[in-house]
């Protein structure tokens, strides 16, 4: 016997094409344009022999329907609930899909793919059998995996099948020590963490996961009970991408959900798109390096990196390319091949031959190269025993720095027993004038007598302050508590702010970068500053008056927005 379908869908145009496609896969259909009627003819369906509906193609309605309200409301009744519906949307809005995850025997369709339905006919109209169940999961968002972490087992679980049926992978972590445990484990794409937990909060397990390397890619969301604003300002400064409530309708906790998911789609495809360019690069160009309009260099081919001699390219990206490259040789020499030397990630010389674009509309500079095979000339033989005027020379520090470097050269060993901490400060000072203007580079000289003296003035123990460049200053900081070298960072650099220059309308701004030395003692002098001087060219892009402190990956304004905050 035929199979008979009750088609609803008030557009003419759609219900004509969905009714030959239907009747061409051999139902007989029943097509309405009409909600009230349509309930009607449910209602009716039994009164003649044979007249029974196999199943729904429903139109699901965008705008308030009072008749639309009632028939779905009759579809939910007991008289209808075993009655397979095939929903046919337009755009797939997350009411329509809890609708859809809360009622057995239903799936959605968009009206574009309306030839799969005959698919999902023969899903939902096959008679189930105790081992199988018809239509378990009525999304596909099996790519994505998620990690719900709540001490309460109701509300855990509640989550759990609710993202389960949209299609999501699902695990779930009573607290902070479950959830490290489990995220390490597994890849999750999106975590959905409880702010109050019986061994932790939120926003401390939202820091936790993304410095771990290992779980850095998981974006997270916080769930909360509350709308209190230190709440959310928390959990988004400790990096969380979105702040959900559980007072909140289904509906609006799948649509965050669903923006979530495409998030990290898009985050997984740019990856992809990465690394496929990267495939490209190597195999076509080679070991190819960009310097950006800032001299800081942007991109590098993991042939480049290879060359240079870094295992991880990412500590290649960011660098200030003076490090590698004669930058200012680079500015002012225009489009061709050259031989010369630039220094490897040791800071050894080796001989390399490079072909240089200029891009004229972003400034930056594309360098294709080749190292010459044995031309590696090892300046710095050994990294753990160069001297501090090594450093100094490979750095381009001037020599005045000397000691500054020697002390921090010897620091790691000197505090081996003791309950001192040092951490290495290094601040950028920009001086300008009226609206913001920087001044002109013959100014800027002139008062960068005055800024070292009164930055010398700030912090006085010998050997523990040094000028490192034009604009460039480093303190080697001794304190007992991690805090207590934030409120150092802070102090100096309002003072910086606040250095006279005989000139009312000229201002002083700054920007740092603070790093332990302590808490790194496996890291050499050299790579100290090196890293610190990654860590502040990218405050350097963002704005002035912060400081990155580079142990937290987080940022720290000279001025605190409250007068309690704490560092």
């Amino acid at each position: 016997m035929t199979s008979r379908l009750l088609l609803v869908e008030p557009s003419a145009t759609m219900r004509y094409v969905l009714e030959n496609y239907a009747q061409s896969l051999g139902f007989e259909v029943v097509a309405i344009g009409d909600y009230n009627k349509a309930e009607e003819a449910l209602h009716s369906q039994f009164r003649s022999y044979g007249d029974d509906f196999a199943g729904v193609l429903l139109g699901w309605s965008i705008v308030p329907d009072d008749s639309f309200d009632t028939l779905i409301n009759t579809l939910e009744s007991t008289n209808f609930t075993d009655l397979p519906v095939v929903v046919m949307s337009t755009d797939m809005r997350a009411e329509t899909r809890a609708w859809v995850a809360g009622r057995e025997h239903t799936a959605v369709l968009q009206w574009k793919e309306y030839q799969s339905v005959d698919e999902l006919l023969q899903k939902l109209l096959q008679k189930p059998t105790d081992e199988q169940d018809t239509f378990s999961a009525k999304f596909d968002n099996s790519d994505i995996n998620v990690l719900i972490v709540d001490d309460s087992v109701s509300i855990r679980f509640a989550l759990r099948d609710l993202f389960e049926l949209q299609g999501y992978r699902v695990s779930v972590a009573s607290g902070h020590d479950e959830a490290i445990a489990t995220a390490q484990q597994s890849s999750f794409d999106i975590g959905v963490l409880d702010f109050y937990l019986q061994d932790g909060t939120g926003d401390a397990l939202c820091r936790k996961l993304i410095a771990d390397p290992s779980t850095g890619n998981i974006a997270c969301a916080i769930l909360t009970g509350t709308y209190a604003d230190h709440i959310i300002k928390r959990s988004l400064r400790a990096g969380a991408v979105e702040c959900m409530f559980k007072n909140e309708s289904s509906e609006l906790l799948l649509a965050r959900i669903d923006a979530l998911s495409r998030f990290v789609r898009q985050r997984k495809k740019l990856g992809a798109e990465q690394r496929r360019l990267d495939e490209l690069v190597d195999t076509l160009a080679g070991a190819t390096m960009v310097i950006g309009a800032n001299d800081t260099i942007s991109y590098a081919s993991r042939q480049a990196s290879s060359l240079l001699g870094f295992d991880n390219r990412a500590n290649l990206l960011g660098l200030n390319a003076a490090q590698i490259v004669d930058i200012r040789k680079l500015r002012e020499s225009s489009a061709g091949k050259f031989r010369t030397q630039w220094r490897d990630a040791s800071q050894g010389l080796v001989n390399v031959v490079y072909r240089q674009i200029m891009l004229e509309q972003s400034n930056d500079i594309v360098l294709n190269f080749k190292v010459l095979a044995g031309a590696v000339t090892p300046a710095l033989t050994n990294p753990v025993s160069h001297s501090a005027n090594d450093i100094v020379n490979a750095m381009q520090f001037p020599q005045s720095s000397l000691a500054f470097v020697s002390a921090l050269k010897a620091y790691p060993e000197s505090l081996k027993d003791s309950t001192e901490s040092v951490s290495l400060l290094l601040i950028d000072t920009f001086a300008s004038e009226g609206a913001g203007e920087m001044l002109p580079s013959h100014k800027i000289d002139g008062l960068a007598g005055d800024i070292e003296t009164a930055l010398k003035n700030v912090y006085k123990r010998e050997n523990h302050v040094a000028r490192l460049g034009a604009n460039r200053y480093g303190f080697l900081l001794r304190h007992t508590t991690q805090p207590q070298a934030f409120l150092l960072t802070r102090k100096i650099m309002q003072i910086c702010n606040a250095i006279d220059t005989g000139e009312k309308s000229v201002s002083i701004s700054c920007t740092g970068c603070l790093y332990g030395v302590s808490s790194n003692k496996d890291k050499t002098a050299t790579q100290l500053l090196r890293l610190t001087s990654q860590g502040l060219d990218v405050v350097n892009q963002r704005t002035k008056n912060q400081a990155l402190l580079l142990d937290l990956r987080r940022m720290l304004p000279v001025y605190a927005s409250t007068a309690n905050e704490k560092s």
